[in-house]
């Protein structure tokens, strides 16, 4: 793993709320939107240079393609339609409005603003959808034509962006939901609010099949706290300062990622990250609880799934590793679904707190944007982490069997061997800064706790 961090005012040293990867990588070249409080969506192109004096060693270039301008007010999250045939880009603000954007072939007339140079992709507004308050999450459908939103007027959305028409209208949905995901097999829309709340919705309905917020759970001991038995709440109130509660469908829709886990146990209070199966939604409690140091408040996917470690553990059954990312204010943790514990972190790689991250398509590259005006990269090592599995025939396989609410099947596409897994945990620190002490308040160390 190796951390880049350019020093380019994205956006003219402001906060960066938002940051997410283009769903294609063409000739080792990546294209990302960054969104800020300055109200301006920024495309950006990245790719790794040869050094001419090192020639093992490779740099970051960062190239500006576009600066969107439509917005009034900050910007609280970006989002490329996975579909990359309509080249779609979303973006939600302050104000309630919902941007979407789309790539033309037209050739870019609009004069430059202000020190930036002239546009090199011409992105034009597409339509407007609008919430009656700030947007705070959006999604989009598995197809790319269906984009799923929320809001603070305690609402959750959803248009086919094509035409503009809604589709789905659900009112009162929560106090301030900021989180929405939508299920890769297009049945599920799941959403996180700060009044401790995870709901499951049927994304064709809009009707809530299933709720999280509290659960009878069993006794146990977490690190060196005992949970006794008895209901518990489920996740973080609305102290925790975050700007959304970014919760996850793993790439194949067998797992759901839910950050913001808190318990209180007496006068301690453990964070983690819950797990729930996608067949045991009728549970009234998580699959397995991830305790976590710090609290977390997003999870990103990496898009690939990966062969399993062979004579190794494998608590959530699968028969592949999903790998995701949890981020903290200052601190970004790496799991699997095949280990119970982190598989690595890294640190102090910003003053600020942390806002969003992305996962780039081909599961190389991680983005990390921050407050203090700055994006953090992370060149991964695939092949570190074991096989790749391809994941389109692990959908057909469900398509052929639909009433099997687990794979069966795992096909391996690359059969070199891998190289071992990076040790646990991996610390990754920026030179530039110097580790800052932090107090524990009374959560618990690493230990899996199955309910």
């Amino acid at each position: 793993m190796e951390h880049y961090m350019p020093e380019i005012f994205w956006h003219d040293r402001k906060a960066i709320l938002s940051v997410d990867s283009h769903p294609v990588v063409k000739d080792g070249a990546y294209r990302i939107v960054t969104a800020s409080v300055q109200r301006e969506v920024r495309i950006w192109r990245f790719e790794y240079e040869q050094c001419t004096k090192v020639p093992s060693k490779y740099q970051l270039a960062v190239t500006f393609l576009a600066n969107l301008v439509g917005h009034n007010v900050a910007i609280n999250e970006v989002k490329f339609s996975p579909n990359s045939e309509l080249n779609l880009l979303a973006s939600g603000d302050s104000d309630g409005r919902i941007a979407i954007w789309q790539l033309s072939d037209a050739p870019n007339t609009a004069p430059a603003i202000d020190d930036l140079p002239p546009n090199k992709e011409n992105w034009v507004r597409l339509r407007i959808l609008n919430h009656d308050s700030e947007v705070t999450s959006v999604a989009w459908s598995p197809d790319g034509r269906l984009l799923a939103s929320v809001s603070n007027d305690e609402s959750l959305l959803v248009h086919d962006v094509t035409s503009g028409k809604r589709c789905v209208t659900v009112r009162n949905l929560r106090h301030f939901p900021n989180g929405v995901t939508w299920d890769p097999k297009g049945k599920y829309i799941v959403t996180m609010s700060t009044d401790r709340k995870m709901d499951v919705i049927d994304a064709a309905k809009g009707t809530r099949l299933r709720m999280f917020g509290v659960s009878a759970l069993p006794e146990v001991t977490i690190g060196d706290v005992s949970l006794e038995h008895k209901v518990y709440k489920l996740f973080h109130d609305d102290q925790l300062m975050s700007f959304q509660r970014g919760v996850a469908f793993s790439p194949c829709g067998q797992l759901i990622i839910a950050p913001c886990a808190n318990l209180e146990i007496h006068t301690r209070e453990v964070f983690g990250t819950y797990i729930f199966k996608r067949s045991e939604l009728d549970s009234d409690k998580p699959f397995a609880f991830l305790p976590c140091p710090k609290a977390t408040f997003l999870i990103r996917c990496c898009p690939l799934l990966m062969t399993l470690k062979k004579d190794q553990e494998n608590y959530s059954g699968l028969p592949y590793r999903i790998l995701w990312l949890a981020l903290t204010k200052d601190t970004v943790y790496f799991y699997d679904s095949q280990h119970p514990y982190p598989i690595g972190l890294v640190e102090n790689i910003q003053y600020n707190s942390l806002t969003d991250a992305a996962w780039s398509a081909d599961g190389k590259n991680i983005i990390i944007s921050s407050l203090e005006g700055y994006c953090t990269f992370l060149k991964l090592t695939v092949e570190q982490w074991g096989c790749k599995v391809f994941l389109v025939l692990l959908l057909f396989v469900t398509f052929l069997f639909p009433n099997s609410d687990r794979y069966l099947f795992a096909f391996q596409i690359e059969q070199e061997q891998a190289e071992e897994c990076p040790p646990s945990p991996q610390l990754i620190q920026s030179k530039k800064r110097k580790p800052r002490e932090k107090k524990n308040k009374g959560s618990a160390p690493f230990d899996y706790s199955p309910f």
